[in-house]
């Protein structure tokens, strides 16, 4: 039997966290564009702009509270600290929901790009998607129940990956299909979109960035928390926001509203960056090209995300069994899958669930997207008011950053990170 551990190591510096936080948060692109571009058509760069100053101010909590109390949990464990064990409970469910439909999205999209990307019509299509969602799910149960991950290691070069893709893209975009004439053309606002299309594409451009709970679960693995987790998460967030929205601006250029739809909300809703690709008018054979390389890199992006999904819905599992709000088996560390085993079956169980009910209801990723938003914003709302509680509650916390004024003197971050 593998012998237990007693808590994590501080193993991530200050590049190494902000490639997790890149990776993780910018995979979500890969999934929401097309579902966002859907209800806000020309407005959608608008309307993830929004979302990206909104999910930038709530980092601003997030970042003082992983640095005041650099453990696992996210709001959960803020939640808790400020109020009570019951509702930090009750956050941590709700974001254990949050994580399975990052997961089930993230696996439910993956085949589509890899589809593209080989030329294999089958996989973009059911029932062949749900089957290849699902085996990547239990590839990565299978393989954590065996050793865990190095999300330090991998991270580094997936974001790079990432990065460096989306920027491709980005320039071709910008230089060969966008204008604002474009994004404009079929917009009346109110009427299209209207104003309840609008209402209701806000709170879901939320989806596109997701990962803020992932990092600030790895605030017990972080060296020197109160300096490397805000540095690391704004410059991560502020790269994403600005690329979010220029991608946004050349997809809704490339398909444009027409009778109150666009194509990257309805034949490329489930890959709205290899839709982009073919809207660029390269040549054949380097459209091809392209067209592989975004469609590998964009599978390869959603599996990791499904991976540190997993990998923080276990941390949390983790967080509430030490604090007895879980069997207490999902409170121990292992020394070969670091987190408990029972945590990595019972969130790929639930996830695979999840997975086979969204292609029995006939891939309905709205719904798994509302339902995210609906969750997500609970949670935010919920760390706001426990970080301002504790400013109340705890004032003489150590609080090596501080929202909005920014970091207290060196000596107070090095008396909290030991």
């Amino acid at each position: 039997m593998a012998r237990k551990l007693f808590g994590f190591q501080r193993a991530l510096d200050a590049p190494a966290l902000f490639s997790v936080a890149y990776g993780e948060i910018a995979s979500s692109l890969y999934f929401a564009l097309g579902i966002v571009a859907t209800y806000a058509l020309g407005l959608t760069p608008l309307v993830l702009l929004g979302a990206g100053a909104f999910f930038l101010i709530v980092s601003l909590s997030y970042a003082e509270g992983t640095a005041a109390i650099p453990e696992t949990g996210g709001a959960a464990t803020f939640v808790r600290r400020a109020f009570n064990d019951l509702l930090g409970f009750l956050t941590g469910w709700v974001l254990f929901l949050d994580y399975l439909i990052v997961i089930a999205l993230s696996a439910l999209f993956l085949p589509h790009y890899l589809g593209i990307a080989l030329g294999a019509d089958s996989l973009r299509e059911a029932p062949g998607d749900v089957l290849i969602a699902v085996l990547v799910i239990a590839a990565i149960a299978a393989v954590r129940l065996v050793r865990h991950s190095e999300l330090h290691t991998a991270g580094v070069v997936i974001a790079a990956l990432d990065l460096a893709t989306q920027l491709l893209l980005v320039v071709l975009g910008l230089a060969l299909v966008f204008s604002p004439d474009l994004l404009t053309r079929g917009i009346d606002v109110g009427v299209t979109p209207t104003w309840d299309d609008l209402a209701f594409a806000l709170p879901l451009a939320l989806l596109a960035f997701t990962g803020l709970e992932t990092v600030a679960n790895l605030a017990e693995e972080t060296r020197e928390p109160g300096r490397t987790l805000p540095r690391s998460l704004f410059s991560a967030i502020g790269l994403v926001v600005l690329i979010t929205v220029l991608i946004a601006a050349v997809g809704l250029s490339a398909f444009p509203a027409v009778g109150g739809e666009t194509a990257l909300g309805e034949e490329w809703l489930f890959a709205p960056l290899a839709g982009i690709v073919s809207a660029l008018g390269l040549p054949g054979g380097l459209e091809d090209v392209l067209r592989v390389y975004v469609g590998l890199t964009g599978a390869l992006v959603l599996f990791a995300a499904a991976t540190t999904s997993i990998s923080g819905f276990t941390r949390l599992a983790h967080s509430l069994g030490e604090h007895e709000q879980l069997p207490r088996s999902f409170g121990r560390l292992n020394r070969r899958t670091l987190v408990s085993p029972q945590a990595i079956l019972a969130v790929s169980a639930i996830s695979i669930a999840l997975v086979v009910g969204t292609g029995v209801a006939g891939d309905d990723v709205v719904f798994l997207a509302s339902l995210y938003s609906f969750g997500i914003l609970l949670a935010f709302a919920a760390a706001q008011i426990a970080v301002i509680r504790l400013r109340l509650q705890e004032p003489d916390l150590p609080r090596p950053f501080r929202a909005p004024r920014g970091a207290v003197p060196r000596s107070t971050d090095r008396d909290l990170s030991g």
